[in-house]
């Protein structure tokens, strides 16, 4: 069992700027964003300016026992529509095993109850096996493939379009947490 009691998500602040910029940039998190190009500190700090300033984006880091290890966001937030998307990753490599799975169980929490979103969209890498997995683990279902949708590494690349309802996600966190 994930001790869930040790994660919490805050917004994400300037004095974690340096951090998240550095996962950002590893390889094992670059090779599966849209972009995989380096960001300069100084266009992460303009990314961050603009952030704040946009009533349609949300930023947040997950803390293990106080200590910064993850990273979510939320973009095109339409409450017209109650819709979002999101996007994530692990920034430590020396997380906690389960880590993941609390950001997934914390974040959805989060757009759901808090700010009451009734549809959260991914998009992912069609090559990304295990974030296709992990989205299908915590209720996601496919909706669609982008084809030759992204271009990476000089060829361009399928996108899978996954989403999750607020009553699905009800229904699947239950199971989640009491299994």
């Amino acid at each position: 069992m994930i001790p869930i009691e040790k994660y919490t998500l805050k917004n994400l602040e300037e004095e974690e700027l340096e951090l998240v910029l550095k996962w950002r940039n590893s390889e094992h998190i670059r090779k599966y964003m849209y972009s995989d190009e380096i960001i300069s500190f100084e266009d992460h700090i303009n990314w961050f300016r603009n952030l704040i300033n946009d009533s349609s984006k949300i930023a947040k880091v997950l803390l293990y026992d106080g200590r910064p290890v993850g990273y979510v966001h939320f973009t095109n937030i339409d409450n017209r529509n109650g819709k979002c998307y999101w996007g994530f990753y692990i920034g430590e490599s020396n997380a906690p095993r389960g880590s993941g799975t609390a950001l997934g169980l914390l974040a959805l929490d989060y757009i759901f109850e808090e700010v009451s979103i009734r549809k959260l969209c991914a998009e992912v890498l069609a090559f990304n096996t295990i974030s296709i997995h992990y989205h299908k683990k915590f209720g996601f279902v496919e909706e669609g493939r982008f084809t030759q949708h992204v271009l990476k590494c000089r060829q361009y690349i399928d996108v899978i379009s996954m989403a999750l309802f607020k009553d699905q996600w009800l229904e699947k966190k239950q199971e989640l947490t009491e299994g």
